[in-house]
């Protein structure tokens, strides 16, 4: 807990937002460089819904039914490419739902809600993909169709960067040398309390002004939660997570090719071969499945274009691992994704020939969202083959065709269409008559209440260790000659010791769980599961005007026509700072230390990285809690709580200079270097003062803490 390590560490932020929070952008623009928006016309018009019957409550086992959705012109088409149908199928019409105003779905004994109310006619044509309103500004803009391609679609969209991270961590050393004009005493002496108090009802105001009108990703979960939307459009994410999440699948049947168009393709697949270090087995794998046998035929080094494409047509699936790494659009979705879900999100690319299947079937231990992106393929999903595995935690072997009986959902995916199925769901698929590339967004792995107990149970022991003589207590002298599975079954007196024995351990199984309350280790276990999150987290996607209110662009450059560094920018009591991201850091106690664990400075490669953190004293703690508290709103440095000024620049600067803060305006530039102005930089004494250029010096770097 906080309150161990300092006594105003553990107070909890109880200052309240009195401004009316403002309503988030509806554009996501700031994810994608797109002007398209959301709006709140996420819905369909001329569909039809179909939806297998409900066999059986909670987790369904292995008697689980995928609920379908499909388009409703599309349903005469005839069956060489249908869903499996058990005869439990019903048809609703929404259009006919729209006039009478009746519930145009029935899902799993649930509702979606009624027509009139879920569903909404779409603005425009449904062919456009990539067309929007023109004329209208982003505030106002609507989309001509429902499109996850329209969120993704960018000029760029195979983009491939340098991934190259700093290796190592970023633990206790205090690193940063930005310099700061200093500010004269008469400019931080503390003013009066009724002129204070007028210039924190003038921020305040002016603070409510500017977030209306922000430029950038203003709530990152509720961002993430209208790209979810958009990803299983037309149900709801209030179904989706009450009705089918972690319970059955869900097929959706659009019939519209360019939903998707945007994500990835198979030009851009060859791009990243030809431009990237792509290396068999690390990136990239070569597999078949024929006969009833999965093969992996990689080679060793680098994956080149031309002996890719040459396994590719004598019939080898291609799976890119990390396609996040070298896609900047598959980056974006799993970012946004990953503070929605508030757990890692990954996603794996697979490009099959026409008529040919790549892997046996299998279960995973992730909660799988297959995007089809181009040509079709045929899937057979299947119930797990027992209880025990329901939600496994760990992926399965590969299965025989013969040991995984019939398929609860046969259909075959087109570009544009999505199934999802929770993770221990057996599942095979295998290419039509033409190519098949697909992505598999995936999420949830080792993320469940077992793996927070995990990490819990522990801690609780060891503190009933520490605190209670009768766990210290030795075991009965004896207990080895009737506990044991040899002496399960024995009869008489031992039965009696045995009792005995199993109250004891009850007992004390109940003082454990009188502990979760008011002891603290419910939340260390917590915030050990959001420490593994800031290891698994990918970095997040910054626009560029995100960048320029923050230390990735703001501040000190080198302006090379006059060989001298100009921009030097500084932080004031008046400058509004907030989280980048809800998601970005995690405030924790750790080995007696108050340490902050981030994620911004992750490599996209899945832990490319050690897991970044650094220390903060307990009395600068409840700075980074307010500011964690406060997301998404912006915070005034100056409304910080902390009594000294200067401990709340120095706080953070510390968490600006890593990349934590964004400020709710670019950094006015104070001066350029190589003048006369009396300047100073930060040394290991703190601020230094220096008179000029020829006699400035740099203190040595040394830790802030």
């Amino acid at each position: 807990m906080l309150k161990s390590v300092g006594k105003s560490v553990g107070k909890r932020f109880k200052a309240t937002l009195s401004a009316k929070k403002p309503k988030p952008a509806a554009s996501l623009s700031s994810i994608w460089d797109s002007p398209s928006l959301w709006g709140d016309d996420i819905s369909s018009s001329g569909t039809e819904v179909k939806s297998n019957k409900r066999v059986n409550g909670g987790h369904t086992g292995w008697e689980q039914t995928p609920v379908t959705w499909r388009d409703k012109n599309q349903l005469n088409r005839q069956s060489a490419e249908s869903d499996s149908d058990d005869g439990s199928t019903e048809h609703f019409d929404s259009q006919e739902g729209l006039q009478n105003g009746s519930p145009h779905i029935n899902l799993l004994n649930g509702s979606l809600g009624n027509s009139a109310k879920s569903m909404k006619k779409v603005r425009g044509n449904r062919a456009g993909l990539s067309e929007l309103h023109s004329g209208l500004t982003p505030a106002v803009a609507q989309l001509s169709t429902t499109s996850l391609g329209h969120l993704i679609a960018e000029s760029d969209t195979a983009d491939t960067v340098d991934i190259a991270a700093d290796s190592g961590s970023d633990h206790d050393t205090f690193t940063s040398s930005f310099k700061r004009k200093r500010k004269s005493k008469d400019e931080l002496q503390p003013k009066s309390s009724k002129k204070k108090r007028i210039e924190k009802g003038s921020r305040k105001k002016s603070r409510e002004k500017h977030e209306m009108e922000l430029p950038y990703m203003y709530d990152s979960t509720e961002e993430g939660g209208k790209l979810f939307a958009c990803m299983i459009h037309p149900v709801t994410s209030e179904t989706f997570f009450s009705e089918i999440w972690e319970k059955k699948p869900l097929l959706l049947k659009r019939h519209i090719p360019d939903y998707n168009k945007g994500f990835f393709s198979t030009s851009e697949f060859d791009k990243i071969l030809r431009q990237e270090n792509i290396q068999w087995g690390v990136n990239l794998d070569a597999v078949t499945f024929k006969e009833d046998k999965r093969e992996t035929h990689n080679l060793a080094g680098r994956a080149h274009a031309p002996v890719v494409w040459d396994m590719y047509q004598a019939g080898c699936s291609m799976r890119l691992l990390n396609p996040q790494t070298y896609s900047k659009s598959v980056w974006k979705v799993l970012s946004v994704l990953q503070d929605y879900f508030g757990s890692c999100v990954g996603a794996n690319i697979y490009l099959t020939p026409a008529n040919t299947q790549g892997f046996a079937p299998h279960y995973d231990d992730i909660e799988a969202f297959i995007i089809q992106l181009e040509g079709k393929k045929h899937w057979r999903l299947y119930n797990p083959l027992n209880e025990d595995e329901v939600l496994p935690q760990y992926s399965s072997r590969n299965f025989s065709v013969t040991e995984i009986g019939e398929p609860i959902l046969d259909t075959v995916l087109e570009a544009g269409d999505l199934l999802y199925f929770p993770r221990g769901t057996i599942h095979q698929g295998d290419a039509t008559d033409e190519h098949s590339l697909h992505i598999t967004v995936s999420c949830y792995q080792k993320n469940s209440w077992g793996d927070l107990f995990k990490k819990l149970l522990p801690a609780i022991i060891d503190q009933a260790v520490s605190e209670d003589v009768t766990f210290r207590e030795g075991l009965p002298r004896d207990y080895l000659n009737y506990m044991g599975i040899a002496f399960s079954d024995t009869p008489g007196e031992g039965q009696v010791l045995r009792r005995g024995f199993t109250n004891k351990v009850a007992g004390l199984m109940e003082s454990l769980v009188s502990r979760l309350t008011g002891s603290g280790c419910l939340d260390s276990a917590c915030d050990q599961m959001g420490k593994q999150f800031m290891h698994d987290a990918l970095p997040p996607v910054l626009q560029d005007n995100e960048k320029q209110c923050s230390v990735r662009s703001a501040g000190e450059r080198w302006e090379a026509s006059s060989s001298r560094v100009v921009g030097v920018s500084e932080l004031t009591p008046d400058t509004q700072v907030k989280v980048i991201r809800r998601g970005a850091l995690r405030l924790l106690t750790e080995s007696d230390q108050v340490r902050v664990y981030y994620s911004v400075d992750n490599a996209r490669v899945y832990h490319g990285a050690d897991p970044f953190f650094f220390n903060i004293s307990s009395e600068d703690a409840p700075c980074v809690e307010h500011l964690i508290n406060a997301y998404p709103h912006f915070t005034c440095v100056d409304d910080l709580p902390l009594d000294d000024l200067d401990a709340k620049l120095n706080v953070v600067s510390m968490l600006y200079e890593r990349g934590l803060l964004i400020t709710s305006q670019p950094l006015e530039t104070t001066y350029d270097e190589g003048g006369s102005e009396e300047e100073e930089s930060w040394g290991a004494d703190g601020w230094t003062v220096v008179e000029n250029d020829s006699s400035r010096k740099r203190g040595s770097v040394e830790t802030l803490c």
